[in-house]
């Protein structure tokens, strides 16, 4: 039971990595599109800019739950490399608990807030030329951080099973 619970999790993380990898191809086409344009053509597109910005950080912020799947994420391997696998569990286990939940937790509910506030408000983009409508972008984010807590927590109960010497 507890690794078909981790399997779905971490296939939610996998999803948003495809996604992203392809939010990443989707921006690489509109910016040759835009330098062709722009540079070819003298005609620059006015709404190259927004999307831009919105598909690269939709594809950051999705992004996070594969890393962290795969263990890509800035360690400070000095000492965690040299402790034995209980150990590094253990450590997870504790910096899980005291910095990653509690900040994952107040980014979800600051992030809601600010997505739903967005919606209500019909925000638009304060840059560009354009003006599109921002609370897509910001809707992404609590998104992200929902699927970066549940890989969290198929991390924790893989550590847990560690801890105790168990394998999963």
């Amino acid at each position: 039971m507890i690794k078909k619970i981790i399997h779905f999790l971490e296939t939610l993380g996998e999803w948003a990595g495809k996604i992203s990898s392809w939010l990443i191809l989707v921006l690489i086409f509109t910016l040759v599109y835009e330098v062709i344009s722009r540079h070819l053509f003298n005609k620059p597109t006015f709404w190259s800019y927004d999307i831009s910005y919105m598909l690269g950080s939709s594809a950051a912020f999705l992004g996070m739950a594969w890393v962290l799947k795969n263990r890509q994420h800035v360690r400070v391997d000095l000492f965690y490399e040299k402790l034995s696998n209980r150990n590094q569990a253990l450590l997870d286990i504790v910096l899980s608990l005291c910095l990653f939940f509690p900040l994952i937790i107040l980014g979800f509910s600051n992030s809601l807030d600010a997505a739903m506030n967005s919606y209500l408000r019909a925000e638009t983009a304060a840059t560009g030329s354009w003006r599109p409508l921002i609370y897509p972008l910001r809707m992404v984010i609590p998104i992200a951080l929902g699927l970066l807590f549940l890989q969290g927590v198929a991390d924790m109960i893989r550590n847990i099973y560690q801890l105790l010497g168990r394998r999963i």
